[in-house]
């Protein structure tokens, strides 16, 4: 039977945590279980409220999202495991064919690639795990690896502060194999709106330089997508904001 931990590292006491518990919770069982790691900055009577039958739920200090991602691997007894933040939700039609389809096969694949569907917008992301060493190609919250293997390329890397889902998927890529893709209804309601989005210069800096430094893209190929990505960024601030 394949065994699947979804894992929400969580700081402070949000609301939108309550989403994410409502669509989980029909789905818990001895096949999927629920691993929360909370900060030391949670309350302890905001946890209270999560316990229940095949969710583990850990309170420790952490000095990052990727600090706290390491934590919760250590905790996880499954074979593979998925990642989602507070406020992303298990959507029924994907998670229940993603069962049916573990169940009745074996599962081999050092991953999984499902669809995520994008939840302000509705805009559906479709893996591409063979465009990896081009950008994320792959939606992390609906990507399933296995714990063993994330665990021996040392989790994620703590260097980065809003990328380090690309870098950890990229360096597991060549290591492992790029995986497999699910062909299922969009497995992951993506809330967004997190740091990726309000520091996204940012992140497509973290981004290029995982580029440079996993995959070993040349020099006039990053300076190339610089060039493209800051033409399109300035050309649609003048239309915007230039009449």
């Amino acid at each position: 039977m394949t065994t699947i931990s979804i894992i929400t590292c969580v700081t402070g006491e949000p609301e939108s945590l309550r989403k994410t518990a409502q669509s989980i919770s029909p789905y818990l069982s001895q096949q999927l279980n629920w691993v929360i790691k909370f900060s030391d900055k949670s309350a302890e009577s905001f946890i209270e409220g999560f316990k229940a039958s095949y969710v583990a739920i850990y309170r420790q200090a952490d000095s990052s999202l990727y600090e706290a991602m390491n934590q919760a691997l250590e905790l996880c007894n499954s074979e593979y495991y998925m990642v989602l933040g507070a406020g992303d939700a298990l959507l029924p039609e994907g998670i229940e064919a993603l069962c049916a389809q573990l169940t009745s096969r074996p599962s081999h694949a050092p991953s999984y690639h499902a669809p995520l569907i994008f939840a302000t917008t509705g805009t559906v992301f479709m893996p591409q795990p063979d465009a990896m060493k081009y950008f994320m190609s792959c939606p992390h919250p609906s990507s399933l690896l296995k714990v063993k293997n994330s665990i021996a390329i040392n989790g994620f890397n703590i260097n980065y502060q809003i990328a380090s889902d690309y870098d950890h998927l990229s360096r597991y890529a060549i290591t492992f194999g790029v995986g497999e893709t699910l062909n299922l209804p969009p497995l992951v309601s993506y809330m967004g709106g997190g740091i990726s989005d309000v520091r996204a210069l940012e992140a497509f800096i973290e981004e290029t330089l995982i580029r440079i430094r996993i995959w070993k893209a040349s020099d006039i190929r990053i300076m190339g997508d610089l060039l493209n990505h800051s033409a399109l960024n300035i050309s649609n601030n003048i239309r915007h904001n230039f009449p």
